[in-house]
């Protein structure tokens, strides 16, 4: 009996439904293989024999290819069958993740363009690690070794930082958009057009999208508005950034403002570009008042919080503290201001730039320092834009649980992570400069356009980043001392550190492209680490990992920081973590855990002068925590089961998951270890307010 008579459909993945064919299994084979015709049309009859035994009258699509693989597995075609390969997910699990939130990115709020978000990104894992980095990089990725950060965005680059000046010099024309706007005259313009943009870089870049002295490049617009039109204003930036569900998933723009209260000496001297993208005949040292003005507005808007009082998750403030700082007039008054709302919203971010140097903050953590050719840029500073095209980091716990102690066989495996993270970063460059040589008619059509005769995307100064996450329990399992427990334990922890970043510069120079040290926020890396050596390298794991084994709420301590859980004084905390600062080229923070407690704005400003003057630490943020009440909307301080207003137990806890501010409800299980773990500093501010008033 002939195939065809037994009548059988095909449903294809076009949504049609087809007679059966089978040259077409053949076709398809010599398409996306190098297999040879022969050999293709004997899997193809083979295969066509397995659904006419079955007696199926309707056969789909993937299950014609899963039947074809089975076959060339049989004859030892594994290559082939891995460029024949279907990239997909389970009903099961799509019918889960229809219903119930993925929280392995807590700033995604669970909906459909959540699920579209989370589907999209599993199939270009899998894509990723199929098609984009070689077999022992993606195994290493597998087994927990490394982990390559943002794998469902491989086809963009990591994070980046931006110039509002570019928006003002060449007005908002994007590459296929529908219409074009010339260079804005007035200051909401400029605003929409900022939005627009940041939520178009968004669905370009992976992670957040950081603008420089964003109070500075605003001045020009804002002179001669009143207090409370700027006041206005700012409460529009705000707003406007935090409620910008437009993202990717539905999520708020993941965005950072870097502010300054002195104008920096690289922008002292560069002409000013005001409405309608024309020069206004001063410098931008001329606006010092105006960007001063500006920025206190924002902080007032941060300290009001959202309308149920909550603090605003983005955009994320960063005010640099320099030594020019300490020599503008108001700056304590400012540093008060800002610390009054560190200690009530805990937004603040401070950035210590020490000395001649300056960053340019793109993320959570992650600031560059000012280079030579960067000060060049400075003259037209709509060129100063920097990306990192990737982040990859080390399973250090790992490599101390194989090392059993040897010092020799430590340093090897550390070397022999780096170096195949650095083949992990040769490999995505490969693959975006692909993507990249279509140019405008491409994919990454925005990140190619040349408005000022480059590409948007300055390829040849991207960064690489490696990160790290628990050198305090590689530290712990090779020495027996956590890094907190003794000098000698912190001093091996520098040792191992510095071991990496002079890799870090010797890779750099033999691969011909910037790599960086990064201080890995693992949001979700530390939890899948410690969940991975629980498997692979018990019962030593289960001595070393921190959290609560029995309900699964383990994790490693983020990347170079000391454990969350020892109570250990703050100013202790961030010298001793800053020790490593130094090291780390692409930025560090150091958390200081505020709980329900609220010290006076003078406490924290010392704190930070403290740290300015007497730390190598990079940056600092002060976090308390929230309990919001979804029956009365009403907002109060500290993490409690009911509300205090109204009693409903319908409430969420807000505080800061690593570098921004989120709902506990959206956590992993291994944040919510740390956070039942975080030492909290109420006692020793409190001690400071008592200090303040004697």
């Amino acid at each position: 009996m002939e195939t065809t008579d037994l009548n059988l459909f095909v449903r294809t993945s076009e949504e049609t439904i087809s007679d059966w064919d089978r040259s077409k299994i053949a076709d398809a084979l010599i398409r996306e293989t190098l297999i040879d015709r022969d050999t293709a049309d004997q899997i193809s009859m083979e295969a066509e024999q397995m659904i006419r035994k079955s007696g199926v009258k309707v056969v789909t699509a993937p299950l014609i290819r899963e039947l074809v693989n089975a076959k060339l597995i049989e004859k030892g075609l594994e290559s082939t069958r891995k460029m024949h390969t279907r990239l997909g997910m389970p009903v099961y699990d799509v019918d889960s993740l229809i219903l119930h939130p993925n929280k392995e990115n807590a700033n995604v709020p669970h909906g459909p363009e959540a699920t579209n978000l989370t589907l999209a990104e599993r199939i270009k894992k899998e894509y990723a690690l199929l098609c984009v980095f070689s077999q022992d990089v993606a195994d290493a990725h597998m087994n927990g070794d490394i982990h390559l950060h943002d794998l469902g965005f491989i086809d963009r680059p990591y994070c980046s930082g931006q110039s509002l000046e570019y928006i003002k010099k060449f007005g908002l024309d994007l590459p296929h958009s529908l219409s074009m706007a010339k260079p804005a005259k007035h200051p909401e313009v400029l605003l929409a057009h900022l939005i627009k943009f940041a939520a178009a870089l968004q669905s370009n870049f992976a992670g957040a999208i950081g603008w420089d002295a964003i109070n500075i490049f605003f001045a020009p617009y804002i002179e001669g508005m009143s207090d409370s039109e700027v006041k206005q204003f700012a409460q529009m930036l705000i707003f406007e950034f935090s409620q910008q569900a437009v993202a990717r998933g539905g999520q708020a723009i993941f965005s950072d403002i870097n502010l300054y209260w002195e104008v920096p000496k690289h922008f002292e001297s560069v002409p000013a570009i005001g409405p309608g993208g024309r020069f206004t005949g001063k410098t931008y040292g001329e606006y010092e008042k105006e960007g001063q003005r500006f920025a206190w507005k924002l902080f007032e808007v941060y300290k009001e919080g959202d309308g149920a009082g909550r603090p605003f998750f983005f955009p994320k403030p960063l005010v640099h503290i320099t030594e020019k700082f300490f020599k503008t007039p108001g700056h304590m008054d400012f540093l008060y201001h800002i610390s009054d709302v560190a200690a009530d919203k805990g937004n603040t971010y401070y950035v210590f730039d020490r000395g001649e140097t300056a960053k340019i903050s793109e993320c959570c953590r992650l600031s560059f320092k000012l280079e030579e050719s960067d000060l060049r840029d400075a003259r037209e500073p709509w060129r100063m834009r920097y990306c990192a095209l990737q982040n990859v980091s080390l399973n250090l716990p790992r490599m101390a649980y194989m090392a059993k102690k040897d010092d020799t066989k430590l340093f090897n495996l550390i070397t022999e992570r780096f170096v195949l993270a650095t083949k992990a970063h040769k490999e995505k460059r490969v693959f975006l400069e692909k993507l990249l040589a279509h140019g405008e008619d491409g994919p990454l059509a925005l990140l190619t356009m040349k408005r000022d005769g480059m590409p948007y995307l300055r390829f040849d100064r991207a960064s690489h980043l490696v990160g790290m996450v628990g050198l305090n329990e590689m530290v712990q399992i090779h020495t027996g001392e956590e890094m907190h427990e003794s000098k000698k334990a912190l001093k091996f922890g520098l040792k191992v550190m510095a071991h990496m970043k002079l890799l870090s510069d010797k890779m750099q120079r033999q691969e011909g492209f910037r790599i960086v040290l990064e201080q890995t926020p693992a949001e979700s890396t530390s939890y899948r680490f410690a969940r991975l050596d629980m498997r692979y390298f018990s019962p030593a794991s289960g001595r070393t990992v921190k959290g609560d084994i029995a309900s699964g709420e383990v994790y490693y301590t983020n990347s170079t920081h000391l454990n969350v859980k020892y109570p250990m004084n703050p100013i202790e905390r961030v010298t001793n973590e800053g020790i490593f600062h130094p090291l780390i080229e692409a930025g560090s923070i150091s958390h200081v855990w505020l709980g329900e407690s609220r010290p006076y704005k003078e406490a924290l400003a010392d704190f930070v002068i403290k740290t300015f003057r007497n730390t190598t630490n990079d940056q600092i943020a002060f976090s308390p925590e929230f309990t919001t009440c979804n029956t009365c909307h009403r907002t109060g301080r500290g993490l409690l089961d009911t509300c205090t207003y109204c009693g409903s137990p319908d409430v969420d806890g807000i505080t800061r998951i690593t570098g921004y501010f989120t709902k506990i409800s959206s956590w992993n299980k291994g944040k919510r270890g740390e956070l039942n773990d975080r030492h909290r500093v109420g006692e020793y501010f409190a001690e400071q307010k008592r200090v303040v008033n004697e």
